[in-house]
C-alpha cells in the first residue's frame, strides 16, 4: 500500500469532482499525483510562461491568483483547500494567463495533464463539472460550488439548437474579404470549406488578431494560410453535455457541425462555446432571453426567482461584481419595463413620462430584492391621476416579483411622487435652497435617480435642474458633506470591526450604515462637486471624479474597490440568508474573509478627512 497515496485519494474522495470517480481511478490518479511543498512567496507558475503540464489542486495553505492590467497586477482570486486551478492553461496547451504565488506556506497537489486527460475522457461528470465551472470564466473551480448548479441543471441531456446559417468562402478568398465577411455577419468565425462544401478549416476573430494584425501579415493572401486545420465536427443531433465535455478535452471554442459528423459531408452549422453558454438555462444572456420572449408574468415571477440562484452561483465563483451588477440591473429593468409598457397597452396616453428608479437600484446597486424606490416625472399639463394608476400596477408588479414595499411611501404611488417635470424642478429647488437635514436626506434618495423607461429628455431636463442649483447654492455641497460623515469608519481603536451590541443584531456588522453608506455619501458629494451628474453609480462617480482630483486619484479608485467588496458580501449574505444582507454574521467568516472586509474599510477613513477639511463641516452645525 502506497501511504502517500492513500492519503491523497482519501482527500479527494469527497471533494467534486474527483468524487465522481471509482474508488480505483481515484488511488490511480493519486499514485500519478506529485507532492509539492511549497514556501510563503514563492511563485508556482508565471503570466505568460508556458504551462507545466500540471494543473494544482489546493491541500493546505493560500494562492493567489494575479494578473496584469493596464500596467498594474490586480488580484483576481484566492485558491484555498479544494480548489482546482491552472487547468485552462494545460488543456489549450498555451501559456498561463496569470501568476499564481503562494500567499502562505502551501501544500499542493500537481496532476500531470495526461492524467488529468483520462480522467475526462472516462468520466462524464468529471468533464461536465469542469466545462459548468469554465464555461462561466471563473478562474478557480472549488470545492461544492459549480456543482450546486451543475447537479441541478437538466439542460446536458437536450439535443443542442445550434445555429444553422453558417458563414463559409473557399480557400482562394483573400483575408481581406473573409475578414469583411465576418464583419458584415456580425460573426466570430468563418468556416473554409471545398467545392463539395465539406469543412477543411476555420477563421476566428483570434486569428486575425494573432496571425495577421499582431504577425503585420498581408489581408492580400488566401485565408488558407492562416486557418486552423482540420476542423473538430459533431453531428446534428449531439447533446450539450456532450459539446461540453468535446471542448473541456480538445480546448477548443468551436465545433462544426456536419451531416455525418465528419469532415467528409456537408456543413451544417458551428457551435461557439458562447451559443453553448446561452443556451444554458441557468445563464444569464439564457435567462435574459426568456425574460424578454415571456408575457405570462408567472413564467416572469418564475425567472426572476432564478435569477438569486444565478446571482450566488456567480458570487460564490468571485465573478467580477460589476458583471453581476449588470446583469441584475438589466433583469430588474426588463420586469419594470414589461411592467409598464403592460398598462400603457391597455391605457394609452400621449403625455410623456419617465419612470426613475431610487435609492440603489438607481445606483445600480440592487443584488438583492429588496423595497422598491421610484417616482414619476411626466409632461406639464399631464393627468396626474393616470399615472398613479400606472404606478400601482408597476409596483404591484414588481411585488409579485419578490420585491417589497418602501416603509417610507417613497414610490410613484404617493401623489408627492408622481409630479410634472416643473413640479419636480420646484421641490428639488427648495431641497437644495433649505438644506436642512430632512432636505438633505430625501436629497441623497432622489438625486440617485436613474431613467429606466420613458422619455430621455424629461430626465435629461431633471438632471441639468440640479446641476444648474447646486452651482447657484454651492453651500449645500457643505450640508452634504455633514451628511457624509454621520457614520464613522466602522474599525475601532484596536483595529477591531465596530459591532451591533444589542437588539436583534448583536455582534453582527452593519455593513449598510457602517461601510456602504459612508463610502456611497461620499462618491455622491464629490461628483456633484465637480459639477458629474450622468451616472448615479458610486463606483462611476469615484472613478469619474478621478481626474479632477489627481493627487487623491490613487485612494478614489481603491474605494470604487472597495465598495465593489462590499456589495460582494452584502449580497452573498442576503441570499444566503433569505435576508437584505444588510447585517454580517462575523463569526461565521472566514479569517481570510475578515481579512479582506477590513481591507474594504480603509479609504473610508482618509476619504472622511479629506471631505472634513474641504468643506469646512465643523462650521456647518
Amino acid at each position: 500500500m502506497n501511504l502517500i497515496a492513500d492519503r491523497i485519494a482519501y482527500f479527494l474522495k469527497d471533494i467534486p469532482p474527483y468524487q465522481f470517480l471509482s474508488a480505483e481511478n481515484r488511488y490511480h490518479l493519486a499514485e500519478k499525483i506529485h507532492v509539492r511543498y511549497v514556501e510563503e512567496g514563492a511563485v508556482l507558475f508565471e503570466e505568460n510562461a508556458p504551462n507545466s503540464g500540471f494543473c494544482y489542486v489546493m491541500r493546505q495553505g493560500v494562492v493567489e491568483l494575479r494578473r496584469t492590467e493596464n500596467g498594474k497586477e490586480r488580484l483576481v482570486d484566492f485558491c484555498e483547500s479544494g480548489d482546482t486551478f491552472g487547468v485552462r492553461s494545460i488543456l489549450s496547451n498555451q501559456s498561463y494567463v496569470m501568476s499564481a504565488i503562494c500567499k502562505e506556506e502551501a501544500l499542493v497537489y500537481a496532476i500531470p495533464v495526461d492524467e488529468f486527460q483520462r480522467c475526462l475522457s472516462e468520466n462524464q461528470s468529471f468533464a461536465l463539472y469542469f466545462a459548468s465551472g469554465y464555461a462561466s470564466g471563473q478562474a478557480v473551480v472549488r470545492i461544492g460550488k459549480p456543482g450546486a448548479l451543475f447537479a441541478s441543471n437538466q439542460t446536458e441531456e437536450i439535443l443542442f439548437d445550434y445555429p444553422k446559417h453558417v458563414l463559409c468562402c473557399s480557400l482562394e478568398t483573400s483575408i481581406k474579404e473573409a475578414a469583411k465577411l465576418m464583419s458584415n455577419k456580425r460573426v466570430g468565425s468563418i468556416i473554409i470549406k471545398d467545392s463539395n462544401e465539406f469543412p477543411l478549416g476555420i477563421v476566428t476573430d483570434k486569428d486575425l488578431r494573432n496571425k495577421v494584425v499582431a504577425e503585420g501579415l498581408s489581408t492580400d493572401i488566401p485565408v488558407n494560410s492562416i486557418m486552423s486545420s482540420p476542423v473538430f465536427t459533431v453531428k446534428p443531433d449531439i447533446k450539450l453535455a456532450e459539446i461540453q465535455t468535446q471542448m473541456l478535452r480538445l480546448g477548443i471554442h468551436h465545433l462544426v457541425v456536419t451531416e455525418d459528423g465528419t469532415t467528409q459531408s456537408k456543413v451544417a452549422g458551428i457551435i461557439s462555446d458562447h451559443d453553448v453558454l446561452v443556451q444554458r438555462k441557468d445563464h444569464p444572456a439564457a435567462l435574459i432571453k426568456r425574460l424578454k420572449r415571456s408575457s405570462d408574468w408567472a413564467e416572469i415571477v418564475e425567472i426572476r426567482n432564478q435569477t438569486e440562484q444565478i446571482i450566488l452561483h456567480h458570487l460564490e465563483q468571485g465573478n467580477d461584481v460589476g458583471f453581476v451588477n449588470s446583469f441584475v440591473n438589466h433583469i430588474n429593468d426588463c420586469i419594470t419595463k414589461k411592467a409598464i409598457d403592460e398598462f400603457v397597452d391597455e391605457h394609452p396616453t400621449s403625455c410623456d413620462f419617465v419612470w426613475l428608479s431610487l435609492g440603489s437600484e438607481g445606483r445600480e446597486e440592487q443584488l438583492l430584492r429588496t423595497d422598491v424606490d421610484n417616482a414619476l416625472v411626466f409632461a406639464d399639463g399631464g393627468n396626474q391621476a393616470y399615472f398613479l394608476q400606472l404606478a400601482q400596477h408597476v409596483n404591484t408588479r414588481l411585488f409579485e416579483c419578490g420585491f417589497y414595499e418602501c416603509p417610507a411611501d417613497m414610490m410613484a404611488t404617493n401623489p408627492k411622487w408622481c409630479k410634472t417635470l416643473s413640479e419636480w424642478k420646484q421641490i428639488f429647488s427648495s431641497w437644495i435652497q433649505a438644506a436642512d437635514p430632512k432636505a438633505v436626506m430625501l436629497s441623497t434618495i432622489f438625486f440617485d435617480f436613474r431613467q429606466v423607461h420613458g422619455s430621455l429628455e424629461l430626465t435629461n431636463q431633471l438632471k441639468a435642474h440640479v446641476q444648474k442649483e447646486i452651482q447657484r447654492e454651492p453651500i449645500f455641497l457643505n450640508y452634504l458633506a455633514k451628511n457624509a460623515l454621520q457614520n464613522p469608519p466602522p474599525l475601532g481603536f484596536f483595529k477591531n470591526m465596530v459591532l451591533e451590541h444589542e437588539g436583534d443584531h448583536a455582534d453582527t456588522f452593519d455593513i449598510k450604515k457602517r461601510a456602504l453608506m459612508p463610502l456611497c455619501d461620499a462618491a455622491r458629494l464629490l461628483a456633484f462637486e465637480k459639477g458629474f451628474i450622468e451616472s448615479s453609480s458610486t463606483v462611476n462617480r469615484f472613478l469619474a471624479v478621478k481626474s479632477e482630483n489627481p493627487s487623491i486619484a490613487a485612494l478614489l479608485e481603491e474605494a470604487a474597490k472597495a465598495y465593489e467588496v462590499l456589495l460582494f458580501f452584502r449580497a452573498k449574505t442576503g441570499l444566503k440568508s433569505n435576508s437584505n444582507g444588510r447585517y454580517i454574521p462575523i463569526n461565521e467568516l472566514s479569517n481570510l474573509e475578515k481579512q479582506q472586509l477590513k481591507q474594504a474599510f480603509r479609504p473610508i477613513k482618509e476619504l472622511q478627512e479629506i471631505i472634513e477639511i474641504r468643506f469646512q463641516t465643523a462650521f456647518f452645525n
